[in-house]
């Protein structure tokens, strides 16, 4: 997204808008910058031959007859009627009058509020071009907010499409500042989608515990709230959860789906459709074929870009994968194969476009790979085609994609273990559903491309193999508090727990010291504790968001450290309370254990 903070060279609005398809002014008096508006506008849609549309905030109540509305609801008005316009066709859409607060809960002096947010959304997956003109914004004011003026709604969008493009990790940052910008406008509805959010990333990184709790939790307050379309998403979430231990759950995808179209929520009841069809695609006899179709159509009503791009390619999945005793292909014989590849290869070519146009790393990677996988002929033409793909994950730090990479280059290995790059991440149960093809090709798995897990702690590495495991001690670590908040004091154990082959096992634990440290913004204590009398310490949080905490374990009759574990914890916002944030403390370097 672009911002010019006022009236500059035509020319160079055209380019910035043409390269951003967006383009936010302001700075100016009222008739200077609409008529710049009007004239980028017109230059655009008489060159790309699209259909030109104008709005202004302040009309929104009085075109419905509606003259008596709040600035919330023309802000609504204006972002319903946009959805009208650019789900049809591809448009130019000049979006004038917008006023600093445009919105409830939007902070006062922020020059594009929760508005502009909502157009963001709207024309996220849209080929239109947006032109917004704001009315009072300030000179040089950034497209969105700054790390000292969040608006809630604009960090929740980002944080989305940064999940979307799978890279959770720029999402972490987002979030949290979204929470406590909620938290101060008072918004429960804003911090409810805050921990969704949050849940879907901790989803997205393998963390499923996490996310569970937090889905759980922003289910709820969706339900307190009224938020029906956000319940349907959260009861989504959920369900895919089932599909990390290689054991999908069809009926509760079925019910998501039910409870979007419920709440008359087009996008969303396409996206559970997908994933229903995706968990009963490799059952025998069913009509995966008819049901790809319709969700492809689905997507296309609500011009969703990024959803065909996953039906295309687990279409073209499913096709490369059956072995002709669905029908299709005619013959089923050298010739229905033949046309079963040529098709797979089209869809997964019309999958790559789309997930490049949606700039989705993470899908136009995974479709490289199995493209790859699927045609030996594309491969081939590429001696760098591994490389290449393994450059795509590592852009977005997706090690868990680069490992698949590196188990489709060596192929199934002898003792027919897995490689410990996906062993350390992904649940064995999972594992234990890779196949392979008579030629040497892994079939993988189709929710390894749903997560981007990081390394158990305390997995074993290959250099540990010699070295059995139940002849070690582990650090445990349990919350005993099921949901932290700011300010509240949470309870956290932690046990030594010697494996059967240690001495320990058989004898009391020596009197070890355990520290903790809190490598965030937050209270910690007591500071030591003694894990054989049962060490309990209280953690308490000042913002919402994810802490990381470190226990080091010591034997303080050599001042020898045996271990140091690392946990992360998050913190939900209180309810109903807003609290009083403070300026977050800087990440640590150390990855967790």
């Amino acid at each position: 997204m672009s911002f010019v903070g006022h009236i500059r060279d035509l020319a160079a609005a055209r380019r910035e808008l043409e390269t951003r398809r967006l383009l936010v002014v302001g700075g100016a008096p009222d008739a200077d910058r609409s008529a710049f508006l009007d004239a980028v506008a017109r230059e655009v849609a008489d060159e790309a031959g699209l259909p030109l549309y104008r709005f202004r905030v302040a009309d929104a109540g009085e075109r419905s007859g509606e003259a008596g509305r709040t600035p919330g609801e023309a802000a609504d008005a204006v972002v319903e009627a946009c959805r009208g316009v650019f789900v049809v066709h591809p448009c130019v859409v000049v979006v004038d009058g917008v006023p600093a607060g445009a919105a409830d809960a939007v902070p006062t002096g922020t020059a594009d509020g929760s508005l502009l947010a909502g157009l963001i959304s709207a024309f996220a997956e849209s080929e239109s071009f947006l032109l917004v003109g704001s009315t009072d914004a300030r000179e040089g004011a950034s497209a969105l907010p700054s790390d000292g003026c969040a608006d809630g709604w604009a960090l929740l969008t980002r944080a989305a499409v940064h999940c979307d493009r799978g890279d959770p990790r720029a999402a972490g940052p987002l979030l949290r500042r979204a929470v406590e910008a909620h938290q101060v406008a008072g918004d429960r509805r804003g911090e409810a989608w805050a921990v969704f959010l949050y849940g879907r990333m901790c989803r997205l990184r393998g963390r499923a515990e996490d996310a569970r709790r937090l889905l759980h939790i922003a289910r709820e307050r969706f339900r307190a709230v009224g938020e029906r379309p956000g319940e349907a998403w959260a009861c989504g979430e959920l369900a895919r959860l089932a599909t990390r231990s290689g054991a999908p759950d069809p009926d509760a995808l079925a019910e998501a789906r039910r409870l979007h179209e419920r709440a008359g929520d087009r996008r969303g009841a396409a996206w559970a459709h997908l994933w229903w069809t995706v968990a009963r695609a490799d059952e025998p006899g069913f009509p995966w074929r008819e049901e790809f179709t319709n969700v492809q159509g689905r997507f296309h009503e609500v011009s969703d870009r990024l959803g065909t791009a996953w039906t295309l390619h687990h279409h073209a999945l499913t096709l490369a994968r059956t072995d002709g005793t669905d029908g299709v292909g005619g013959t089923g014989g050298t010739g229905g194969t033949g046309e079963r590849r040529r098709e797979a290869d089209r869809l997964f070519e019309g999958a790559l476009a789309l997930f490049e146009e949606a700039d989705c790393p993470h899908g136009r990677a995974w479709t490289m790979l199995e493209y790859a996988l699927r045609s030996p002929a594309h491969r081939f033409l590429n001696g760098e085609w591994a490389a290449e793909i393994r450059h795509v994950f590592h852009g977005i730090g997706d090690e868990a994609g680069e490992a698949w990479v590196d188990l489709a280059e060596a192929g199934p290995s002898p003792d027919g273990e897995p490689p410990y790059e996906l062993a350390c991440r992904y649940p064995t149960a999972l594992l234990d559903t890779l196949g392979w093809t008579e030629a040497g090709e892994p079939l993988i798995p189709r929710a390894a491309r749903d997560t981007q897990p990081e390394p158990r702690p305390g997995f074993p590495r290959p250099g540990d193999r010699d070295r059995p495991d139940d002849s070690r001690a582990h650090v445990r670590l349990t919350l005993l508090d099921d949901v932290p908040v700011p300010d509240v004091p949470a309870r956290i154990a932690l046990q030594v727990v010697p494996g059967p082959g240690h001495p320990w096992s058989t004898a009391p634990l020596p009197p070890l010291t355990a520290r903790a440290t809190s490598l965030g913004h937050a209270e910690i204590d007591p500071a030591h504790g003694v894990p054989a009398d049962g060490a309990e310490f209280r953690f308490t949080p000042h913002r919402p968001g994810s802490h990381r905490l470190r226990f080091t374990v010591e034997d303080p009759a050599t001042g020898t450290v045996l271990q140091q574990v690392e946990a992360e914890i998050d913190v939900v916002p209180s309810d109903p309370g807003p609290h009083r944030p403070t300026a977050p403390a800087p990440r640590p370097s150390a990855r967790r254990a």
